[in-house]
């Protein structure tokens, strides 16, 4: 037995007797599921899963594997779209799924949340007491707040609210050798001196792991109107949008699908939409008694800029099924796919058409499909690069095709990502992106931070920095 191979079985035994034997999984099977995350692009397995259910747990795990230098690897449910749990170092997996409490303080405007519960579930705790959390990736229903703020997730309702890193008041963060950080206030205002909680947003379980956060929420809006519409081209639905901006409408959601969406989502969920060159689903906020002029103005709009179809709910029931069908636009085409290399460029509010004719452009080039959708109200691009087979000229062709679209997105001023990370999928172009705008330096300083916190790299080894 290799001297690794005793220093591993050695902490894995101090873990069974320190939280239990239960709490330590390392049966092969069991293992191999975590060695994925939401794409199977990527595949390691660890040499350990830990599940977590309290504060004491996350922090011996985090002593025993900085005393025998292991790594560390923090999942929620896996959704990452970028191999950013996927342990290609082995190490121990901390689940923190089983961390699930929810609080909500309505009279101070706060939800606090384990690193476990899902986006949707506090969602739906805070909607108890007429409160909403505004982020909302399309994965809500599984992805967790940890993972959402180790990622700085975004969704659908970006372009109005941002994304995770705007919403997060403060955070309780372990990290190596079992240190409790308190990060932040739950206060809507403070000065703190240098902002160390925002290092941990977006950082990907690089930095140490995220056990609790305390989120601002707002009040649900009194009413909805919600449209989804249909045009023959990109650039009518971008000047859509466009008018509706120097009309005053700042629309709750701005989300778009080409054709090609569609038609996934229509063979697989069979919803039975209309087919046309370009969808757009907007939703505009507000009283009820003002809804219908701004509905009229919207529709006014839509009409102008030559919507050929326009679906306006006409109840609750109705809007879900709207809104469901715009989360199914990934799950549809995953479905319909072997592969998927889901991509995630954001550009200027500007290029967004050119940046969508060159990526369409692309596709003839290589004749492989690429439907895109993503938030056109804050120019995030999600082109979905389609594998038939799983061979290894096609996933190599695949990758290029993946960087080409990254180019483009440097080339113009935007970045390789918006709110899917860095993981291991996007090491090069992230790399390349950094160099092109002159940033490359900005990586030493990265090392220089994580080395702070994370003096023998045992935290989420290989990705973001490689």
């Amino acid at each position: 037995m290799s001297a690794d191979s005793v220093r591993i079985k050695e902490a894995l035994k101090i873990l069974r007797d320190v939280l239990g034997q239960d709490k330590v999984i390392d049966e092969e099977e069991e293992l191999y599921v975590y060695g994925f995350d939401a794409t199977p692009l990527y595949f390691s397995k660890p040499y350990a899963v830990v599940r977590v259910f309290s504060i004491n747990d996350v922090v011996e795990v985090l002593k025993i594997a900085h005393d025998y230098r292991i790594p560390i690897i923090p999942r929620g449910h896996g959704t990452s779209l970028t191999g950013a749990v996927v342990p290609i170092s082995g190490g121990i997996v901390v689940d923190l799924s089983p961390m699930t409490k929810i609080e909500i303080k309505p009279e101070d405007g706060v939800v606090e949340a384990e690193a476990g519960a899902t986006v949707a579930e506090v969602d739906l705790e805070c909607n108890k007491y007429g409160f909403f959390l505004p982020p909302d990736p399309a994965s809500a229903e599984v992805a967790t707040i940890g993972g959402a703020i180790a990622e700085d997730s975004g969704g659908m309702r970006g372009a109005r609210y941002g994304t995770f890193r705007n919403w997060v008041l403060a955070l309780d963060v372990v990290i190596p050798g079992g240190k409790l950080l308190k990060l932040g206030a739950p206060v809507y205002k403070k000065r703190m001196g240098y902002d160390l909680m925002q290092l941990f947003i977006g950082s990907e379980g690089t930095l140490g792991i995220i056990i609790k956060a305390v989120l601002k929420i707002i009040p649900l809006p009194e009413n909805i109107a919600r449209f989804l519409v249909f045009f023959d081209d990109m650039e009518n639905a971008i000047n859509t949008l466009k008018d509706m901006r120097f009309s005053k409408i700042n629309p709750l959601t701005a989300e778009f699908m080409d054709l090609e969406t569609i038609q996934n989502i229509n063979e697989v969920f069979k919803l039975g939409l209309p087919e046309h060159g370009i969808s757009l689903l907007i939703d505009i906020d507000g009283y009820s008694d003002s809804l219908t002029k701004i509905s009229e103005r919207v529709l006014k709009i839509l009409k102008e800029n030559g919507a050929v179809e326009i679906i306006h709910a006409r109840n609750e029931e109705e809007a879900k099924t709207l809104y469901a069908a715009r989360r199914a636009a990934y799950p549809a085409i995953a479905r319909r796919y072997k592969i998927v290399f889901a991509e995630d460029i954001t550009v200027p509010l500007s290029k967004i058409l050119q940046t969508f004719k060159e990526v369409k452009n692309i596709e003839k080039k290589y004749g492989v499909n690429i439907p895109t959708f993503g938030h056109i109200g804050d120019g995030n691009l999600h082109p979905n690069i389609c594998i038939e087979e799983r061979d290894t000229e096609a996933i190599t062709r695949a990758k290029e095709i993946f960087e080409e679209i990254c180019e483009v997105a440097i080339r113009i001023g935007g970045v390789v990502s918006g709110e899917h990370g860095i993981g291991i999928q996007k090491l090069t172009t992230f790399k390349r992106m950094l160099e092109v705008h002159n940033n490359l330096e900005l990586l030493e300083y990265m090392r220089k931070i994580k080395q702070i916190f994370d003096p023998h790299n045992i935290m989420n080894p290989g990705k973001i920095l490689g």
